[in-house]
Order: C-alpha cells, then structure tokens, then sequence
C-alpha cells in the first residue's frame, strides 16, 4: 500500500467533487487509514479550518466496530455561512446532520500531557449551530469501515455555520435541543446529550486526539460536535433549517 498516492486519490476527488470508481487499495488497519488522511491533507493545497467529529455514539461506534469516535478535517472553501445555495454533486450523498459547532480561541497545541476538560474549554472562543454536509470521495452509500471513514476524513464535504455567540464553559450545551425542517415542516429533533454527552466531551476527545497525532487545534478552527438527531436528504429546490433552543437559527438551500 502507497500511502501517499492514496491520499493524492482521495485528495484529488475531494477537490473535483466526486467519487472515486473503485477504492484505490486494500481496508487500511486504523493506522495506515490515518496516515491516508495525513497524506490526503497534504495534498489537498488547501488549508485546515476546521474538524468534524463521527460516531460519537455508542451505536454508531459499535456498527463500525470501535470505541471511539473519528475526527476529519474541514478545508478552506468548505465552510459556508447559513443561508447558502448549495448545489449536490452528482453522486453525492448530500446528507445533512444538525450540530452544536464550537470556535477556537486559541491553540491547543500537541503535547504529552493530555489535555483536562478545563483546559480545552478555556480554549473555545465561541458556539454556534452547524448542518455539515456529508459525503464521501469512496464507491457505495452511507454505510463504511471505519478505516475508510478516517481515511476519507470521516466523510464531510463541508460545514453551513449559523451566527456564534461567546462560549461560557458552564453552558449547558448537552441540554439544548434543535429541530430541523424541510421548507418549513418538522422533520426531526434532538438534544445535545446525543453527541457523546454534550459537545464539551466532544471537544475534550478531539484535544487529545489531535494532540496525540501532533496536529492540534488552532485559533479559528470551527468544531463540528456530531448528530445530535436524525439526518436530512438535501433535495433540490428545498430549505432546510435546524432551529436552536438558544443557538439560533442555520439553513441551507440546496440549488435545483
């Protein structure tokens, strides 16, 4: 297995916006896949803004068959604000998933220590509702290994990121519930505590989880914190909007 060139692969049909034909190699271990997704960063020419975070249930991780879940990154170009047309590549999954976002204020850089709930709080600058749109550069559907979910950047295409309001650390992010509609009709709802607890366990994971693959966390870095409730089907022509409790507001319109 070449490395590298898988991540030119999967790089090269991330940026062109489609799927590959046939996967480029053998199931990855879980990490050959995230050396595969190093190698697909660095190919990308596109600088990191952000990181997505997947199976933060325990469902989800027990379908892929792990304990934890996987974290991708979000590139530069890949993140738009609430309101945006957004057209569907052909073949994408064009899935839609409500998330509570959180924005860093400052770096968390890699180190040995791990890194305390505190400490990563104090980190974040801002929250904010998120929809990340998920697709895939790989043959199929939704279902996947999660070596291949980690080598293709656990499957985002990007984030729609609503207004942020300042992060207070004794938020009770894990009690806030979204609703999500289809041009005006409840399709459905969930609460915080879906994504692992809340999204500050989420944050904390992610820490340590860069900090061990000596990447880190970055001042600016939009954090998508994981479904929170069913996912949505974009389609062309129709809006759709996650309302927040206390977050507010984010939509898309998916172009026809």
């Amino acid at each position: 297995m070449d490395i590298e060139t898988v991540g030119r692969a999967l790089a090269k049909a991330r940026r062109a916006g489609r799927k590959l034909g046939e996967y480029p190699c053998a199931t990855p271990d879980m990490g050959e896949a995230l050396a595969i997704q190093a190698a697909m960063v660095a190919a990308m020419g596109a600088p990191v803004v952000g990181w997505k975070v997947g199976l933060t249930s325990l469902r989800a991780q027990e379908i892929c068959g792990v304990d934890a879940p996987l974290a991708g990154p979000v590139f530069e170009g890949s993140v738009w604000e609430s309101g945006a047309e957004i057209a569907l590549f052909e073949g994408d999954l064009g899935i839609l998933e409500a998330e509570i976002g959180l924005r860093m204020r400052t770096d968390l850089a890699p180190r040995d220590a791990p890194y305390e709930r505190a400490e990563v709080l104090a980190a974040v600058g801002e929250v904010l509702p998120v929809f990340e749109w998920v697709n895939k550069r790989l043959p199929g559907g939704i279902r996947e290994v999660a070596e291949w979910l980690a080598a293709d950047g656990v499957i985002n295409r990007g984030l729609i990121c609503g207004a942020g309001q300042k992060f207070d650390p004794g938020r009770d992010v894990a009690g806030e519930r979204v609703t999500v509609r289809r041009d005006g009709v409840a399709v459905t709802e969930g609460v915080g505590a879906n994504a692992m607890g809340g999204a500050d366990a989420v944050i904390t994971w992610l820490a340590n989880d860069l900090s061990a693959r000596g990447v880190g966390l970055h001042k600016g870095d939009v954090v998508a914190t994981g479904l929170i409730c069913d996912v949505a089907h974009a389609v062309p022509g129709v809006r759709f909007e996650a309302g927040f409790t206390s977050l507010g507001p984010v939509a898309v319109t998916v172009a026809e």
